[in-house]
């Protein structure tokens, strides 16, 4: 009978080799068995598993980041919340109202800062962050409270706290450790603009401060006339000081000072003093005694 053929391995020929085991791949002197490398079809098949894959992965991350929900805005927190500013941290969190479930990521700090500063121009300076996953956090420093101001309109009368700039923080409310400024309308005053322009209030609270040191005498309160630019002292012993705001509180007062050889303001009883006129020397005052 005829005996069947054994197969033998296909080798190719390669010198300076010597029968070594390694594998899959059998190695014997001068010979090499060929691997057979994997068809086209399988190294297509793979490539496009493994693209499937990666998108899969970045579809679904793309949804949990910018659609389930985690990433949304869920809180507003404001860090520096006290009793005092109450309502004002109430306002801050209305005025960003339409941050609320907008995605995290898309929230800009500094556009939040100014959209508060520009909504609250009595606020000195904020701070916006975002806080991973859903919270974005404030803080927010005021200007400094520095008088109490008492509007008497034919309509109400109303008393409010300023800041350094002029803007109402609290209403219906007084600090007796701050000046008295008393502003007489005939409208109320219009609580979401300047009380005070910055600058007449600063010259209002520095010429106190002036005359205070200068004459050793307290003042109660003052009267602030906007349209004719005047500012009325009214001092401990009941006279007041009548001050044009367009000049200089210290000159207008230094004339004063040289007026007490003859003029004793603590002695005389007087009605007011109108430092407002100048003279031809500059230094005339007029006066009214009771």
């Amino acid at each position: 009978m005829f005996r069947k053929k054994r197969k033998l391995p296909k080798y190719r020929f390669k010198y300076g080799k010597t029968p070594i085991k390694k594998g899959k791949t059998y190695q014997t002197r001068g010979f090499q068995r060929i691997k057979k490398k994997p068809t086209r079809i399988f190294r297509r098949l793979g490539k496009s598993l493994s693209l499937a894959f990666f998108l899969a992965i970045f579809i679904l991350l793309f949804y949990w980041l910018f659609f389930s929900g985690y990433f949304k805005v869920a809180e507003v927190q404001v860090i520096n919340e006290t009793f005092e500013n109450e309502i004002l941290t109430e306002k801050i969190h209305e005025n960003l109202e339409n941050l609320m479930g907008k995605t995290i990521l898309f929230v800009n700090p500094e556009k939040v800062e100014t959209q508060i500063l520009s909504s609250f121009p009595e606020l000195e300076k904020i701070t916006a962050k975002t806080k991973y996953p859903s919270t974005l956090t404030i803080t927010f420093q005021q200007y400094d409270l520095v008088a109490n101001v008492i509007n008497q309109s034919s309509v109400i009368k109303k008393s409010y706290i300023v800041n350094s700039i002029g803007y109402i923080v609290r209403e219906d409310f007084e600090n007796p450790s701050f000046p008295y400024i008393v502003i007489k309308s005939d409208e109320p005053i219009n609580t979401e603009t300047q009380a005070i322009e910055t600058k007449r209030l600063s010259y209002i609270l520095e010429s106190i401060e002036y005359f205070q040191d200068k004459f050793g005498m307290r003042i109660k309160e003052v009267e602030y006339k906007p349209i004719p630019r005047e500012v009325h002292l009214l001092t401990e012993r009941d006279f007041k000081i009548w001050l044009d705001i367009q000049h200089s509180y210290e000159g207008q007062l230094r004339k004063l000072k040289k007026a007490s050889v003859k003029l004793d303001i603590h002695k005389e009883n007087l009605e007011y003093i109108d430092l407002r006129i100048a003279g031809g020397s500059g230094d005339k005052i007029i006066y009214k005694r009771r």
